[in-house]
Protein backbone atom coordinates (compact mmCIF):
# COMPACT_ATOMS: atom_id res chain seq x y z
CA UNK A 1 0.00 0.00 0.00
CA UNK A 2 1.22 3.51 -0.82
CA UNK A 3 1.76 5.86 2.11
CA UNK A 4 0.78 9.54 2.29
CA UNK A 5 1.95 11.74 5.16
CA UNK A 6 -0.50 14.55 5.95
CA UNK A 7 1.17 17.38 7.89
CA UNK A 8 -1.45 19.35 9.83
CA UNK A 9 -0.60 22.68 11.49
CA UNK A 10 -4.07 23.55 12.84
CA UNK A 11 -6.92 21.34 14.00
CA UNK A 12 -9.65 22.96 11.80
CA UNK A 13 -7.53 22.51 8.66
CA UNK A 14 -7.84 18.97 7.32
CA UNK A 15 -7.33 17.15 4.05
CA UNK A 16 -11.15 17.19 3.72
CA UNK A 17 -13.32 14.47 2.22
CA UNK A 18 -12.62 15.38 -1.41
CA UNK A 19 -8.85 14.84 -1.33
CA UNK A 20 -9.10 12.05 1.22
CA UNK A 21 -11.44 10.16 -1.10
CA UNK A 22 -9.12 10.52 -4.11
CA UNK A 23 -6.11 9.23 -2.18
CA UNK A 24 -7.94 6.33 -0.55
CA UNK A 25 -9.51 5.32 -3.87
CA UNK A 26 -6.01 5.10 -5.32
CA UNK A 27 -4.76 2.86 -2.55
CA UNK A 28 -3.07 5.31 -0.20
CA UNK A 29 -2.89 4.82 3.54
CA UNK A 30 -3.08 8.25 5.18
CA UNK A 31 -0.86 9.06 8.15
CA UNK A 32 -1.57 12.38 9.91
CA UNK A 33 1.20 14.32 11.63
CA UNK A 34 -0.51 16.84 13.92
CA UNK A 35 2.03 19.60 14.53
CA UNK A 36 -0.64 21.61 16.40
CA UNK A 37 -0.64 19.08 19.26
CA UNK A 38 2.61 20.60 20.55
CA UNK A 39 1.19 24.17 20.71
CA UNK A 40 2.08 26.75 21.88
CA UNK A 41 5.76 25.75 21.80
CA UNK A 42 5.46 23.81 18.51
CA UNK A 43 8.51 21.85 19.55
CA UNK A 44 7.59 18.41 18.17
CA UNK A 45 7.88 17.32 14.57
CA UNK A 46 8.18 13.54 14.46
CA UNK A 47 7.61 12.30 10.90
CA UNK A 48 8.38 8.80 9.70
CA UNK A 49 11.61 8.21 7.78
CA UNK A 50 11.26 9.42 4.22
CA UNK A 51 11.95 5.89 3.00
CA UNK A 52 8.55 4.99 4.49
CA UNK A 53 6.68 7.83 2.71
CA UNK A 54 5.50 7.99 -0.90
CA UNK A 55 3.72 11.36 -0.80
CA UNK A 56 3.63 14.39 1.51
CA UNK A 57 0.76 16.86 1.79
CA UNK A 58 1.60 19.84 4.03
CA UNK A 59 -1.52 21.82 4.96
CA UNK A 60 -2.06 25.37 6.19
CA UNK A 61 -2.15 26.92 9.64
CA UNK A 62 -1.91 30.18 11.57
CA UNK A 63 1.85 30.02 12.08
CA UNK A 64 4.38 31.77 9.86
CA UNK A 65 7.09 30.02 7.91
CA UNK A 66 9.38 32.61 9.53
CA UNK A 67 8.43 31.66 13.10
CA UNK A 68 11.29 30.45 15.27
CA UNK A 69 9.55 27.23 16.26
CA UNK A 70 11.54 23.97 16.36
CA UNK A 71 8.78 22.17 14.46
CA UNK A 72 8.86 24.73 11.63
CA UNK A 73 12.64 24.44 11.29
CA UNK A 74 12.48 20.64 11.35
CA UNK A 75 9.67 20.54 8.81
CA UNK A 76 11.65 22.79 6.46
CA UNK A 77 14.61 20.36 6.57
CA UNK A 78 12.29 17.37 6.10
CA UNK A 79 10.60 18.88 3.04
CA UNK A 80 13.94 19.82 1.50
CA UNK A 81 15.17 16.26 1.94
CA UNK A 82 11.95 14.91 0.49
CA UNK A 83 12.29 17.02 -2.66
CA UNK A 84 15.96 16.08 -2.98
CA UNK A 85 14.93 12.41 -2.79
CA UNK A 86 12.33 13.01 -5.54
CA UNK A 87 9.44 12.47 -3.14
CA UNK A 88 6.42 14.49 -4.35
CA UNK A 89 5.24 17.21 -1.97
CA UNK A 90 1.97 19.13 -2.21
CA UNK A 91 2.29 22.28 -0.10
CA UNK A 92 -0.87 24.21 0.69
CA UNK A 93 -0.85 27.74 2.19
CA UNK A 94 1.56 27.52 5.17
CA UNK A 95 2.80 24.19 3.83
CA UNK A 96 3.65 25.87 0.52
CA UNK A 97 5.40 28.72 2.33
CA UNK A 98 7.54 26.33 4.37
CA UNK A 99 8.36 24.41 1.19
CA UNK A 100 9.25 27.64 -0.61
CA UNK A 101 11.72 28.61 2.11
CA UNK A 102 13.11 25.07 2.13
CA UNK A 103 13.91 25.51 -1.57
CA UNK A 104 15.59 28.88 -1.15
CA UNK A 105 12.61 31.21 -1.47
CA UNK A 106 11.34 33.76 1.03
CA UNK A 107 8.06 34.48 2.80
CA UNK A 108 6.86 37.93 3.84
CA UNK A 109 3.66 39.69 4.94
CA UNK A 110 1.47 40.84 2.09
CA UNK A 111 0.24 43.99 3.81
CA UNK A 112 -3.29 42.61 3.77
CA UNK A 113 -5.30 39.47 4.44
CA UNK A 114 -7.48 37.26 2.28
CA UNK A 115 -10.28 34.97 3.42
CA UNK A 116 -12.58 34.21 0.51
CA UNK A 117 -12.76 33.37 -3.17
CA UNK A 118 -10.10 35.05 -5.32
CA UNK A 119 -9.27 34.90 -9.02
CA UNK A 120 -5.97 33.30 -10.01
CA UNK A 121 -4.01 34.78 -12.91
CA UNK A 122 -2.62 31.63 -14.50
CA UNK A 123 0.71 32.01 -16.31
CA UNK A 124 1.51 30.53 -19.71
CA UNK A 125 3.51 27.85 -17.91
CA UNK A 126 0.59 27.17 -15.56
CA UNK A 127 -1.83 26.82 -18.45
CA UNK A 128 0.47 24.23 -20.07
CA UNK A 129 1.32 22.38 -16.86
CA UNK A 130 0.07 18.76 -16.81
CA UNK A 131 -1.27 19.21 -13.26
CA UNK A 132 -2.19 22.87 -12.84
CA UNK A 133 -4.03 23.08 -16.16
CA UNK A 134 -6.79 20.98 -14.58
CA UNK A 135 -7.89 24.13 -12.76
CA UNK A 136 -10.27 25.05 -15.56
CA UNK A 137 -11.97 27.96 -13.79
CA UNK A 138 -9.20 29.96 -12.04
CA UNK A 139 -11.17 30.89 -8.93
CA UNK A 140 -10.09 29.50 -5.57
CA UNK A 141 -10.70 29.96 -1.82
CA UNK A 142 -7.88 31.64 0.08
CA UNK A 143 -6.89 32.13 3.71
CA UNK A 144 -3.57 33.91 4.20
CA UNK A 145 -1.75 37.09 5.13
CA UNK A 146 1.73 36.18 3.86
CA UNK A 147 3.12 35.22 0.47
CA UNK A 148 6.10 33.33 -0.94
CA UNK A 149 8.64 34.18 -3.58
CA UNK A 150 9.24 31.68 -6.36
CA UNK A 151 12.22 29.54 -5.29
CA UNK A 152 15.25 29.31 -7.59
CA UNK A 153 14.67 26.60 -10.17
CA UNK A 154 10.88 26.61 -9.66
CA UNK A 155 8.23 27.63 -12.19
CA UNK A 156 5.57 30.27 -11.45
CA UNK A 157 2.13 28.85 -12.27
CA UNK A 158 -0.21 31.57 -11.04
CA UNK A 159 -0.33 35.02 -9.49
CA UNK A 160 -3.06 37.08 -7.87
CA UNK A 161 -3.83 40.45 -6.28
CA UNK A 162 -3.95 41.34 -2.61
CA UNK A 163 -5.91 44.37 -1.45
CA UNK A 164 -3.63 45.80 1.23
CA UNK A 165 -4.95 47.48 4.37
CA UNK A 166 -3.71 50.87 3.11
CA UNK A 167 -5.98 50.59 0.07
CA UNK A 168 -3.25 49.72 -2.43
CA UNK A 169 -3.09 46.52 -4.47
CA UNK A 170 -0.15 44.18 -4.55
CA UNK A 171 0.59 41.37 -6.99
CA UNK A 172 1.56 38.14 -5.24
CA UNK A 173 2.53 34.60 -6.24
CA UNK A 174 -0.19 31.97 -5.90
CA UNK A 175 1.33 28.73 -7.21
CA UNK A 176 4.65 27.20 -8.23
CA UNK A 177 6.08 23.89 -9.38
CA UNK A 178 9.44 22.41 -8.45
CA UNK A 179 10.05 19.06 -10.13
CA UNK A 180 7.24 16.74 -9.04
CA UNK A 181 6.25 19.05 -6.16
CA UNK A 182 3.76 21.92 -6.08
CA UNK A 183 3.08 24.84 -3.76
CA UNK A 184 -0.34 26.54 -3.68
CA UNK A 185 -1.22 29.79 -1.87
CA UNK A 186 -4.87 28.77 -1.97
CA UNK A 187 -6.94 25.87 -0.64
CA UNK A 188 -7.44 23.12 -3.26
CA UNK A 189 -8.75 20.61 -0.72
CA UNK A 190 -11.52 22.85 0.63
CA UNK A 191 -15.09 21.55 0.62
CA UNK A 192 -18.26 23.30 1.72
CA UNK A 193 -18.34 21.20 4.87
CA UNK A 194 -14.83 22.29 5.84
CA UNK A 195 -15.57 25.96 5.05
CA UNK A 196 -18.48 25.76 7.47
CA UNK A 197 -16.02 24.59 10.13
CA UNK A 198 -13.61 27.38 9.21
CA UNK A 199 -16.34 30.01 9.43
CA UNK A 200 -17.12 28.73 12.91
CA UNK A 201 -13.61 28.13 14.28
CA UNK A 202 -11.58 30.65 12.25
CA UNK A 203 -14.24 33.32 11.78
CA UNK A 204 -12.14 35.88 13.64
CA UNK A 205 -9.73 35.89 10.71
CA UNK A 206 -12.21 37.88 8.61
CA UNK A 207 -11.46 40.86 10.89
CA UNK A 208 -7.81 40.66 9.79
CA UNK A 209 -8.83 41.84 6.32
CA UNK A 210 -8.98 45.40 7.65
CA UNK A 211 -11.52 48.12 8.34
CA UNK A 212 -12.68 48.25 4.72
CA UNK A 213 -14.39 44.91 5.29
CA UNK A 214 -17.22 43.90 7.59
CA UNK A 215 -16.32 40.48 9.06
CA UNK A 216 -19.91 39.25 9.28
CA UNK A 217 -20.68 40.31 5.73
CA UNK A 218 -17.50 38.71 4.39
CA UNK A 219 -18.19 35.42 6.17
CA UNK A 220 -21.75 35.26 4.84
CA UNK A 221 -20.65 36.20 1.31
CA UNK A 222 -17.87 33.63 1.25
CA UNK A 223 -20.19 30.85 2.40
CA UNK A 224 -22.91 31.87 -0.06
CA UNK A 225 -20.58 32.15 -3.04
CA UNK A 226 -18.65 28.99 -2.31
CA UNK A 227 -21.83 26.97 -1.79
CA UNK A 228 -22.79 27.71 -5.42
CA UNK A 229 -19.30 27.15 -6.82
CA UNK A 230 -18.19 24.20 -4.71
CA UNK A 231 -19.56 21.32 -6.84
CA UNK A 232 -17.46 22.48 -9.81
CA UNK A 233 -14.49 23.31 -7.61
CA UNK A 234 -14.63 19.88 -5.98
CA UNK A 235 -14.58 18.18 -9.39
CA UNK A 236 -11.71 20.18 -10.85
CA UNK A 237 -9.64 19.73 -7.70
CA UNK A 238 -10.21 15.97 -7.82
CA UNK A 239 -8.93 16.09 -11.40
CA UNK A 240 -5.95 18.20 -10.36
CA UNK A 241 -4.99 15.84 -7.53
CA UNK A 242 -5.37 12.81 -9.80
CA UNK A 243 -3.13 14.48 -12.39
CA UNK A 244 -0.62 15.28 -9.62
CA UNK A 245 -0.50 11.60 -8.65
CA UNK A 246 -0.11 10.55 -12.31
CA UNK A 247 2.65 13.11 -12.87
CA UNK A 248 4.48 11.80 -9.80
CA UNK A 249 4.16 8.19 -11.05
CA UNK A 250 2.10 7.25 -7.99
CA UNK A 251 -0.86 5.86 -9.94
Amino acid sequence: MKRALIIRHAEPETLAANFTGVLENHGFALRPLNVFESAPAFDRFTPPPLEQVDLIVALGGPQSANDDFPAIHQERVYLRRAVDMDKPVLGICLGAQIMATALGGTVEPTGGYQFGLRKLDVTVAGDADPVFSNLTIPLAPTLHGECFSIPPGATRLAEGYMLCRDGSYRRINMAFRYGKSYGFQFEPQLTLEELQVWNRDLGGDYALMGERFDPGEEAARHLREFARYEPHYREQMRNLLTAFLHNADLI
